[in-house]
């Protein structure tokens, strides 16, 4: 027993410690490097995009997080948010400032057999434009900067399948 008076001490080692460390460490960074996303849970500000239409109707929309770079699928067959990738700084930084060239406010296109679209939630608001087929883009910005988004998107595709191959 203890003898009163006499202090009990506890010596914790540095592999001790460690261990401890880890067992809290493992977890958390592999609940973050994993995250998945809820559509109905996604940061404010972000932008969507894709085409719709065609000969099956087929919606393939793109989420791009404009806090972090992450480019998600909204994959409507299974519903779930799929991760792409990460777009580095610079070519973020781009984006955001591409989008300032576009007039949101640009007449719409009635919607046709093959449709683009972009809409930018940002500050509580919603704004999209919508057009049917490459030549009708409202303006020459808002087809390039679809162009540039969707080169994005086919590199970090090409790059993930190319993880998964090795």
């Amino acid at each position: 027993g203890v003898v009163s008076g006499q202090r009990l001490s506890y010596h914790r080692t540095i592999p001790d410690i460690t261990l401890r460390l880890f067992t809290y460490l493992v977890p958390l960074l592999l609940l973050t490097s994993c995250q998945k996303y809820a559509a109905d849970k996604l940061p404010e500000e972000r932008l969507h995009f894709g085409n719709s239409g065609g000969f099956t109707g087929e919606i393939r929309e793109y989420i791009l997080l404009l806090n972090n770079g992450r480019i998600l699928f909204n994959n409507q067959s299974t519903g779930e948010l799929e991760k792409i990738g990460n777009m580095n700084k610079e070519g973020l930084l781009a984006l955001k400032a591409g989008l300032a060239n576009i007039d949101f406010t640009a007449a719409q296109n009635k919607p046709a057999n093959r449709n683009t679209l972009l809409a930018l939630h940002s500050g509580g608001k919603t704004q999209n434009l919508q057009w049917s087929g490459p030549k009708n883009a409202p303006s020459e910005a808002a087809s390039h900067y679809f162009q540039q988004l969707m080169a994005n998107v086919r590199v970090l595709r090409e790059a993930k399948t190319g993880k998964d191959k090795t």
